[in-house]
């Protein structure tokens, strides 16, 4: 086992790469720009590993292009030969398959693998058990005290799905622990068979613990899915630090309709294919036909659909272009209500009986058709209502922008023959109303 590996209820099959220090690493073909050998003698770790694996794969999709994922999981745990290792504990489970949380089921093979693709069917439907999340909220003691939690499955809850045997099983969980690497977590199948699917870590010291965690196993392969399954926790590290609190857990079951004995007769032919006589005689069972999609008749678009979406199109411009004309006539009428010409310096306003436009701007609307008064960027409006009241409307335009701020509006209109002020906040515009007209004097 490398010195960086870590144990791992989860793992299915190893081969080689490098271990310890004084191991040899892996020899391979290699591009170096210094020494230019073409090759490597320091080729480590699961890059080595991983394509010598992905390789026996190909080998068994190469005699057996049928298989299925679960079929190459499935002939990789009854195919993997045990390695002994003086680091290794080896523990056979229930159905008779050999697995140490340092090398899974042992190492691959790619004659034994390729061997037992030629006469492997495959296996059924995956089917799944979940059970209630389980609140449980108790404090996880120091070792050597364990808390110990279980959850009995049985007959009627694998009935729906069928479940005979296992495959993989997994316990997510939630735990809080100021220093979670200080945590063991070990799991019992209905057989009896455990594995420590949650190791303690020296340097883990996230206070964090654990939200919500999926820790899952391979060492209950073939099993009975039915039975009690149970949690052991505890905590290995000091008193000092303030005790883990076990919150919930799940159970998550993954297996299939075979039972103990369709286990135990696979295993038996798997072991009768690997004298080599099926690759001699060049035989493989044939794989079993994929599922008939009938042909669906295809749908061409006839004439009178082109028809119809050709005129839905040029229905679409024809509303666009009349929306868009009435929105300028609208904008050129509303102008057309201000009758205001500028005289240098000075703006006169007619008179105009139940004007209803002009009066009706609001501050900050765009208005780019107002006309403005010399230079001083002013528009003034006035009209009288059907009361005979005068009105007047002061704005300013906004620079930079086409728009006029609404600066004093709807003030009555003073008796003929006065002067008034128009005042905001910065100007004062004075309007002289002797000539009969509203004229604007001075602005500043």
């Amino acid at each position: 086992m490398p010195f960086y590996a870590e144990e791992c209820a989860s793992m299915l099959a190893v081969t080689f790469s490098s271990g310890d220090k004084q191991m040899r690493s892996i020899v391979t073909s290699d591009w170096d720009l210094q020494k230019g050998t073409g090759c490597t003698e320091g080729h480590t770790g699961t890059s080595a590993a991983a394509p010598i694996a992905a390789g026996m794969v190909a080998l068994m999709l190469q005699v057996r292009p049928c298989l299925t994922w679960r079929d190459v999981q499935h002939i990789i745990v009854f195919t993997a030969t045990k390695y002994e290792d003086h680091q290794a504990a080896w523990k056979t489970n229930g159905a008779g398959f050999n697995h140490s949380h340092q090398h899974g089921f042992g190492l691959l093979n790619a004659w034994r693998l390729t061997n037992a693709a030629k006469v492997w069917e495959s296996v059924p439907y995956l089917a799944s058990y979940v059970s209630p999340v389980l609140k449980e909220n108790k404090n996880i003691p120091l070792v050597p005290h364990v808390l110990e939690l279980s959850w009995n499955v049985t007959t009627a809850d694998l009935l729906l799905s069928g479940m005979r045997t296992l495959e993989h099983v997994g316990v997510t969980v939630s735990i809080t622990h100021p220093r979670r690497g200080n945590l063991q977590i070990q799991l019992f199948c209905p057989s009896g068979m455990s594995s420590l699917i949650g190791a303690t870590r020296k340097l883990d010291a996230d206070p964090n613990g654990f939200t919500e965690w999926t820790f899952s196993t391979v060492r209950c392969w073939g099993e009975n899915a039915e039975g009690a399954y149970r949690i052991l926790v505890t905590d290995v590290g000091e008193e000092t630090l303030k005790r883990g609190v076990f919150q919930t857990w799940q159970l998550t079951l993954y297996g299939s309709s075979w039972t103990p004995e369709d286990v135990a007769e696979r295993r038996r032919l798997v072991e009768e294919s690997q004298g080599g006589q099926f690759l001699n005689d060049n035989f493989s069972l044939p794989c079993p036909p994929g599922l008939e999609i009938s042909e669906q008749d295809s749908y061409t678009i006839t004439n009178n659909t082109l028809r119809t979406l050709m005129l839905l199109g040029c229905f679409a411009v024809f509303w666009s272009l009349y929306y868009t004309v009435e929105l300028y006539l609208s904008r050129i009428s509303s102008s057309s209500d201000l009758d205001l010409s500028c005289e240098g310096s000075s703006c006169i306003l007619s008179r105009r009986q139940g004007s209803s436009g002009p009066r009706q701007l609001e501050a900050g609307l765009e208005t780019e058709s107002l006309p403005l008064c010399g230079s001083n960027d002013v528009a003034v409006d006035y009209e009288e209502d059907e009361d005979n009241v005068g009105h007047v409307a002061l704005y300013r335009h906004q620079p930079s922008t086409t728009q006029f701020r609404l600066m004093v509006e709807n003030r009555p209109k003073p008796q003929n023959n006065a002067i008034f002020d128009l005042q905001d906040n910065e100007d004062t515009v004075r309007h002289d109303t002797r000539d009969g007209d509203t004229n604007l004097n001075e602005y500043g």
